[in-house]
């Protein structure tokens, strides 16, 4: 009687077990998809950072090389701008400088007109000086062309005009050529200057240039090497410097 009693839960005991996995299955299943939907969540946001850091470098190094770009740009314009500052500078002194010699040359204008005046009066009052010739210029140019300056001078105790016609030779051994002249006439109390180009012919070397004034009671005719003459170095600058003269001006 007491085995049986004993017996009898040890053999009831196995039928009252279920299988772990078939009663807890969604809960396992709710678990599996929980820990996929977090992976596939955690790789989706990782992924996404990791394109907006990758992003962010390429904006960086672009902006990067932009700032470089403008900066360059921004150097050359500086010294752009300094260059045109310097050359404003040296403008304005070299324009500072100009304007004082002008000035300068205006008041060395007016003292050299003012000597004149003061020679012309003394040569007056010592007699005067007759038609002459003060100067004669010959410069070569291109192409056989020369351009000549001839100066004419007179000092009448009367203020008489000179008037009368010019003409130019150009000598070699026995040959003369008359020198073309688009303004051979003169007309002048005191002074005048007169200017013209004409063209060597092709062989022709002259020795000497002769200039003829005519159309006044005495001819003057006055003949110069052909050669550059010795440049003047200082001008007379007292009267008693001045030269005397016969008073043979009419």
């Amino acid at each position: 009687m007491l085995d049986t009693e004993l017996n009898t839960p040890s053999q009831q005991a196995p039928l009252s077990k279920k299988p772990f996995l078939k009663g807890n299955l969604p809960l396992a299943m709710g678990a599996a998809i929980l820990v996929v939907g977090s992976g596939f969540l955690g790789y989706s946001i990782g992924h996404r950072q990791g394109l907006t850091v990758v992003g962010f470098e390429a904006d960086a190094e672009q902006l990067v090389e932009v700032v470089q770009k403008q900066k360059s740009s921004l150097e050359t314009l500086n010294k752009g701008l300094n260059l045109a500052v310097q050359e404003r500078d040296v403008a304005v002194s070299n324009s500072n400088d100009l304007f004082a010699e002008l000035n300068q040359a205006r008041v060395d204008k007016v003292q050299s007109e003012g000597l004149g005046a003061i020679y012309r009066e003394v040569l007056r009052q010592r007699g005067g000086l007759s038609l002459t010739i003060q100067n004669i210029g010959i410069k070569p140019l291109p192409d056989n062309a020369y351009e000549y300056e001839l100066d004419l001078v007179q000092v009448s105790p009367n203020k008489r005009s000179a008037s009368g016609s010019v003409e130019l030779h150009l000598i070699q051994g026995t040959e003369v050529l008359l020198v073309p002249m688009d303004d051979k006439n003169f007309n002048f109390q005191d002074s005048e200057r007169l200017t013209g180009r004409w063209t060597m012919p092709k062989g022709f070397a002259p020795e000497f240039i002769e200039v003829r004034l005519t159309g006044t009671s005495t001819p003057v005719i006055k003949r110069f090497s052909w050669g550059r003459g010795k440049p003047i170095e200082s001008q007379s600058a007292f009267i008693s410097d001045i030269p005397q003269a016969e008073a043979n001006a009419q």
